[in-house]
Protein backbone atom coordinates (compact mmCIF):
# COMPACT_ATOMS: atom_id res chain seq x y z
CA UNK A 1 0.00 0.00 0.00
CA UNK A 2 1.40 3.17 -1.31
CA UNK A 3 -0.41 4.85 2.14
CA UNK A 4 1.68 2.93 4.73
CA UNK A 5 5.18 2.64 2.74
CA UNK A 6 7.18 1.22 5.69
CA UNK A 7 5.84 -1.83 5.94
CA UNK A 8 4.28 -4.51 3.68
CA UNK A 9 0.96 -5.41 3.49
CA UNK A 10 0.79 -8.61 4.27
CA UNK A 11 4.23 -10.37 6.07
CA UNK A 12 3.64 -13.78 5.36
CA UNK A 13 5.93 -14.62 2.03
CA UNK A 14 4.41 -16.88 -0.72
CA UNK A 15 6.61 -19.97 -1.71
CA UNK A 16 6.20 -20.27 -5.57
CA UNK A 17 5.40 -24.40 -5.29
CA UNK A 18 2.42 -25.58 -6.28
CA UNK A 19 0.36 -28.09 -4.48
CA UNK A 20 -0.45 -29.88 -7.72
CA UNK A 21 1.70 -29.13 -11.11
CA UNK A 22 -0.32 -30.86 -13.36
CA UNK A 23 2.13 -32.68 -15.25
CA UNK A 24 4.41 -29.51 -15.38
CA UNK A 25 7.92 -28.54 -13.41
CA UNK A 26 7.59 -29.65 -9.25
CA UNK A 27 9.36 -27.68 -6.37
CA UNK A 28 9.89 -24.49 -6.16
CA UNK A 29 9.79 -21.98 -9.07
CA UNK A 30 11.85 -18.98 -9.96
CA UNK A 31 9.37 -15.91 -10.44
CA UNK A 32 10.23 -13.72 -13.62
CA UNK A 33 7.24 -11.63 -14.28
CA UNK A 34 4.17 -10.21 -12.35
CA UNK A 35 0.93 -8.97 -13.41
CA UNK A 36 -0.89 -7.53 -10.55
CA UNK A 37 -4.31 -4.47 -11.93
CA UNK A 38 -6.84 -4.21 -9.16
CA UNK A 39 -9.04 -2.80 -11.58
CA UNK A 40 -8.97 -5.84 -14.18
CA UNK A 41 -8.03 -8.93 -12.13
CA UNK A 42 -9.74 -7.77 -9.29
CA UNK A 43 -8.03 -6.69 -5.59
CA UNK A 44 -7.11 -10.07 -4.28
CA UNK A 45 -5.76 -12.16 -7.96
CA UNK A 46 -2.38 -11.57 -9.74
CA UNK A 47 -0.54 -13.86 -12.00
CA UNK A 48 3.35 -14.78 -11.26
CA UNK A 49 5.40 -16.22 -14.78
CA UNK A 50 8.05 -18.27 -13.77
CA UNK A 51 11.43 -19.47 -14.55
CA UNK A 52 10.51 -22.95 -15.40
CA UNK A 53 7.64 -21.59 -18.02
CA UNK A 54 4.67 -21.82 -15.96
CA UNK A 55 2.27 -19.45 -15.17
CA UNK A 56 0.65 -19.36 -11.98
CA UNK A 57 -2.92 -17.51 -10.99
CA UNK A 58 -2.91 -16.88 -7.26
CA UNK A 59 -5.14 -15.60 -4.98
CA UNK A 60 -3.93 -13.37 -2.12
CA UNK A 61 -6.98 -14.28 -0.04
CA UNK A 62 -5.87 -17.57 0.34
CA UNK A 63 -6.49 -19.11 3.45
CA UNK A 64 -3.26 -21.25 3.27
CA UNK A 65 0.20 -20.79 1.22
CA UNK A 66 -1.08 -23.51 -0.71
CA UNK A 67 -4.36 -21.94 -1.40
CA UNK A 68 -2.78 -19.31 -2.61
CA UNK A 69 -2.10 -20.65 -5.63
CA UNK A 70 -5.17 -21.43 -7.75
CA UNK A 71 -4.03 -22.70 -11.08
CA UNK A 72 -0.56 -23.82 -13.10
CA UNK A 73 -0.37 -22.68 -16.94
CA UNK A 74 2.30 -24.83 -18.76
CA UNK A 75 3.61 -24.30 -21.78
CA UNK A 76 6.26 -21.99 -22.62
CA UNK A 77 10.40 -23.76 -22.89
CA UNK A 78 12.17 -21.05 -20.68
CA UNK A 79 10.70 -18.29 -18.65
CA UNK A 80 7.69 -16.30 -19.18
CA UNK A 81 8.97 -12.84 -19.36
CA UNK A 82 5.91 -11.17 -19.23
CA UNK A 83 2.28 -11.94 -18.38
CA UNK A 84 -0.16 -9.57 -18.66
CA UNK A 85 -4.15 -9.77 -18.48
CA UNK A 86 -6.63 -8.47 -20.70
CA UNK A 87 -8.16 -5.00 -20.12
CA UNK A 88 -11.19 -5.45 -21.15
CA UNK A 89 -12.01 -8.87 -20.64
CA UNK A 90 -9.94 -9.97 -17.46
CA UNK A 91 -10.33 -13.73 -17.51
CA UNK A 92 -8.04 -13.44 -20.47
CA UNK A 93 -4.17 -13.14 -20.46
CA UNK A 94 -1.09 -12.88 -22.21
CA UNK A 95 2.17 -14.33 -21.46
CA UNK A 96 5.66 -13.93 -23.78
CA UNK A 97 8.39 -17.05 -23.58
CA UNK A 98 10.65 -18.63 -25.34
CA UNK A 99 10.09 -18.00 -29.30
CA UNK A 100 6.27 -17.34 -28.98
CA UNK A 101 3.59 -15.29 -27.29
CA UNK A 102 -0.21 -17.00 -26.15
CA UNK A 103 -3.37 -16.17 -24.88
CA UNK A 104 -4.98 -18.15 -22.37
CA UNK A 105 -8.00 -18.93 -20.47
CA UNK A 106 -8.33 -18.52 -16.70
CA UNK A 107 -10.76 -22.61 -17.22
CA UNK A 108 -8.44 -23.50 -19.63
CA UNK A 109 -4.99 -25.17 -18.82
CA UNK A 110 -4.24 -24.92 -22.68
CA UNK A 111 -3.10 -21.88 -24.72
CA UNK A 112 -6.26 -20.85 -27.43
CA UNK A 113 -4.28 -19.17 -29.42
CA UNK A 114 -0.33 -18.77 -30.03
CA UNK A 115 2.00 -17.03 -32.40
CA UNK A 116 4.16 -18.57 -34.71
CA UNK A 117 7.72 -19.94 -33.60
CA UNK A 118 9.63 -16.77 -34.15
CA UNK A 119 13.37 -17.01 -35.27
CA UNK A 120 14.69 -15.41 -32.29
CA UNK A 121 13.16 -15.20 -28.81
CA UNK A 122 10.88 -12.70 -27.30
CA UNK A 123 11.27 -10.13 -24.91
CA UNK A 124 7.98 -9.15 -23.80
CA UNK A 125 4.25 -7.95 -24.45
CA UNK A 126 1.44 -6.04 -23.64
CA UNK A 127 -2.17 -5.42 -24.62
CA UNK A 128 -3.07 -2.38 -25.88
CA UNK A 129 -5.30 -0.53 -23.62
CA UNK A 130 -8.10 0.87 -25.99
CA UNK A 131 -7.89 -1.97 -28.50
CA UNK A 132 -9.17 -5.15 -27.18
CA UNK A 133 -7.94 -7.01 -29.70
CA UNK A 134 -4.53 -5.77 -30.30
CA UNK A 135 -1.14 -6.84 -28.79
CA UNK A 136 2.43 -5.62 -28.72
CA UNK A 137 5.48 -7.85 -28.65
CA UNK A 138 9.20 -6.79 -28.49
CA UNK A 139 12.40 -9.46 -29.75
CA UNK A 140 15.96 -10.25 -29.20
CA UNK A 141 16.78 -8.91 -32.47
CA UNK A 142 15.57 -5.44 -32.11
CA UNK A 143 11.93 -5.69 -33.54
CA UNK A 144 8.46 -4.61 -32.00
CA UNK A 145 5.23 -6.86 -33.33
CA UNK A 146 1.93 -5.59 -33.54
CA UNK A 147 -0.76 -8.04 -33.60
CA UNK A 148 -4.52 -6.90 -34.87
CA UNK A 149 -6.71 -9.87 -34.15
CA UNK A 150 -9.67 -8.14 -35.95
CA UNK A 151 -8.05 -8.38 -39.00
CA UNK A 152 -5.00 -10.83 -39.07
CA UNK A 153 -4.18 -14.39 -36.17
CA UNK A 154 -1.23 -15.69 -37.92
CA UNK A 155 1.14 -12.84 -38.39
CA UNK A 156 1.62 -9.40 -37.19
CA UNK A 157 -0.11 -6.34 -39.05
CA UNK A 158 3.12 -4.25 -38.18
CA UNK A 159 6.66 -5.10 -37.92
CA UNK A 160 9.12 -1.98 -37.23
CA UNK A 161 12.98 -2.77 -36.64
CA UNK A 162 13.11 0.17 -33.93
CA UNK A 163 16.70 -0.88 -32.76
CA UNK A 164 20.21 -3.24 -33.56
CA UNK A 165 20.32 -4.38 -30.01
CA UNK A 166 17.44 -6.63 -28.33
CA UNK A 167 14.56 -4.56 -26.88
CA UNK A 168 13.36 -5.26 -23.11
CA UNK A 169 10.18 -3.69 -22.52
CA UNK A 170 7.40 -2.29 -23.87
CA UNK A 171 4.63 0.52 -22.56
CA UNK A 172 1.59 1.96 -24.45
CA UNK A 173 0.24 5.38 -23.36
CA UNK A 174 -3.58 5.17 -21.82
CA UNK A 175 -4.65 6.58 -24.83
CA UNK A 176 -3.08 4.37 -26.82
CA UNK A 177 -1.70 6.47 -29.57
CA UNK A 178 1.71 6.46 -27.82
CA UNK A 179 4.67 3.89 -27.27
CA UNK A 180 7.59 3.85 -25.53
CA UNK A 181 10.13 0.85 -26.09
CA UNK A 182 13.46 0.27 -23.83
CA UNK A 183 16.06 -1.59 -24.79
CA UNK A 184 19.07 -3.51 -23.48
CA UNK A 185 21.62 -1.00 -24.08
CA UNK A 186 20.30 1.57 -21.92
CA UNK A 187 17.77 3.50 -24.59
CA UNK A 188 14.15 4.30 -25.01
CA UNK A 189 12.29 4.73 -28.38
CA UNK A 190 8.89 6.59 -28.76
CA UNK A 191 6.87 5.81 -31.25
CA UNK A 192 3.86 6.83 -32.73
CA UNK A 193 0.73 4.18 -33.89
CA UNK A 194 -1.76 5.35 -36.79
CA UNK A 195 -5.12 5.80 -36.09
CA UNK A 196 -6.14 2.46 -37.16
CA UNK A 197 -3.91 0.60 -34.42
CA UNK A 198 -4.77 3.20 -31.63
CA UNK A 199 -8.71 4.04 -32.27
CA UNK A 200 -10.82 0.81 -31.31
CA UNK A 201 -12.93 -0.24 -34.47
CA UNK A 202 -16.59 -0.35 -34.78
CA UNK A 203 -18.25 -3.03 -32.51
CA UNK A 204 -14.73 -4.69 -32.01
CA UNK A 205 -15.21 -4.90 -28.74
CA UNK A 206 -18.04 -7.54 -29.30
CA UNK A 207 -16.30 -8.92 -32.00
CA UNK A 208 -13.14 -10.13 -30.12
CA UNK A 209 -15.53 -11.18 -27.09
CA UNK A 210 -17.37 -13.32 -29.67
CA UNK A 211 -14.16 -14.85 -31.37
CA UNK A 212 -12.23 -15.49 -27.56
CA UNK A 213 -15.68 -17.40 -26.35
CA UNK A 214 -15.40 -19.18 -30.02
CA UNK A 215 -11.87 -20.15 -29.13
CA UNK A 216 -12.48 -21.24 -25.40
CA UNK A 217 -15.45 -23.59 -26.45
CA UNK A 218 -13.75 -25.33 -29.46
CA UNK A 219 -10.71 -25.81 -26.57
CA UNK A 220 -13.02 -27.17 -23.86
CA UNK A 221 -14.41 -29.45 -26.84
CA UNK A 222 -11.22 -30.53 -27.52
CA UNK A 223 -10.33 -31.36 -23.95
CA UNK A 224 -13.44 -33.01 -23.16
CA UNK A 225 -12.79 -35.49 -26.30
CA UNK A 226 -9.57 -36.02 -25.17
CA UNK A 227 -10.44 -37.24 -21.41
CA UNK A 228 -13.14 -39.40 -23.17
CA UNK A 229 -10.72 -41.40 -25.48
CA UNK A 230 -8.36 -41.53 -22.51
CA UNK A 231 -11.03 -43.02 -20.68
CA UNK A 232 -11.77 -45.44 -23.40
CA UNK A 233 -8.30 -46.47 -23.39
CA UNK A 234 -8.01 -47.19 -19.81
CA UNK A 235 -11.19 -49.28 -20.43
CA UNK A 236 -9.96 -51.40 -23.01
CA UNK A 237 -5.99 -51.77 -21.13
CA UNK A 238 -8.03 -53.30 -18.11
CA UNK A 239 -7.59 -50.70 -15.80
CA UNK A 240 -4.24 -49.91 -16.50
CA UNK A 241 -3.08 -46.26 -16.89
CA UNK A 242 -1.12 -45.40 -20.06
CA UNK A 243 2.48 -44.78 -19.65
CA UNK A 244 1.95 -41.34 -20.72
CA UNK A 245 -1.25 -38.89 -20.07
CA UNK A 246 -2.32 -37.03 -23.06
CA UNK A 247 -0.60 -32.77 -22.93
CA UNK A 248 1.50 -34.12 -20.29
CA UNK A 249 5.17 -33.44 -21.00
CA UNK A 250 8.32 -36.06 -19.24
CA UNK A 251 10.01 -34.06 -16.83
CA UNK A 252 13.39 -35.07 -18.33
CA UNK A 253 12.51 -34.29 -21.77
CA UNK A 254 11.15 -30.35 -20.24
CA UNK A 255 14.73 -30.01 -18.29
CA UNK A 256 16.54 -30.38 -21.24
CA UNK A 257 14.78 -28.25 -23.57
CA UNK A 258 14.76 -25.40 -20.38
CA UNK A 259 18.60 -25.81 -19.71
CA UNK A 260 18.81 -25.63 -23.67
CA UNK A 261 16.87 -22.89 -24.11
CA UNK A 262 18.41 -20.36 -20.78
CA UNK A 263 21.87 -21.64 -22.08
CA UNK A 264 21.20 -19.94 -25.97
CA UNK A 265 19.50 -16.79 -24.26
CA UNK A 266 22.90 -16.50 -21.83
CA UNK A 267 24.49 -16.91 -25.29
CA UNK A 268 22.35 -14.52 -26.95
CA UNK A 269 23.09 -11.94 -24.23
CA UNK A 270 26.50 -12.25 -23.99
CA UNK A 271 26.84 -11.86 -27.62
CA UNK A 272 24.50 -8.63 -27.31
CA UNK A 273 26.90 -7.27 -24.59
CA UNK A 274 30.01 -7.87 -26.69
CA UNK A 275 28.59 -6.05 -29.72
CA UNK A 276 27.61 -3.12 -27.33
CA UNK A 277 30.83 -3.03 -25.91
CA UNK A 278 32.61 -3.26 -29.38
CA UNK A 279 30.49 -0.50 -30.41
CA UNK A 280 31.34 1.93 -27.43
CA UNK A 281 34.94 1.14 -28.59
CA UNK A 282 34.45 2.51 -31.89
CA UNK A 283 32.19 5.82 -31.10
CA UNK A 284 35.06 6.10 -28.17
CA UNK A 285 38.05 6.03 -30.82
CA UNK A 286 35.92 7.93 -33.41
CA UNK A 287 35.60 11.06 -30.83
CA UNK A 288 40.00 10.27 -30.41
CA UNK A 289 40.54 10.88 -33.69
CA UNK A 290 38.01 13.47 -34.64
CA UNK A 291 39.53 15.51 -31.64
CA UNK A 292 43.10 14.72 -32.91
CA UNK A 293 42.02 15.81 -36.63
CA UNK A 294 40.44 19.12 -34.92
CA UNK A 295 43.77 20.14 -33.15
CA UNK A 296 45.68 19.15 -36.43
CA UNK A 297 42.94 21.60 -38.41
CA UNK A 298 43.52 24.39 -35.56
CA UNK A 299 47.16 24.16 -35.78
CA UNK A 300 47.32 24.14 -39.47
CA UNK A 301 44.93 27.48 -39.18
CA UNK A 302 47.29 29.10 -36.79
CA UNK A 303 50.63 28.36 -38.97
CA UNK A 304 48.65 29.67 -41.85
CA UNK A 305 47.61 33.16 -40.24
CA UNK A 306 51.14 33.40 -38.50
CA UNK A 307 52.42 32.86 -42.29
CA UNK A 308 49.62 35.65 -43.81
CA UNK A 309 50.70 38.15 -40.98
CA UNK A 310 54.27 37.82 -41.70
CA UNK A 311 54.42 38.04 -45.52
CA UNK A 312 52.29 41.41 -44.50
CA UNK A 313 54.16 42.91 -42.45
CA UNK A 314 57.90 42.69 -44.84
CA UNK A 315 58.66 45.20 -46.56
Amino acid sequence: DIKKMDKPMENETVVLQPKNSDGGPKGILGGVSLDYDPLVGGPSKYMVGTEQGTTLSCNRRGKSPNDKIHTCFHGHHGPVYSVMRNTFFAKYFLTVGDWTARIWMDEIKTPMFMTFYHKTYLTYGTWHPVRPGVFLTSRMDGTMDVWDLLYKQNSPVLSVQVSDYSLHTLKVQQDGKLVAVGGVDGSTNLLELSGGLSEMARDEKNIISTMFEREATRDKNLIQRQREAKQRRRKSSGGVRAERDIGNVDESELKTITDTFLKEVKEDEEMWAKKLEDKKNWREQVLKEIEESADLLLEASTASNNNEQEQGSSP
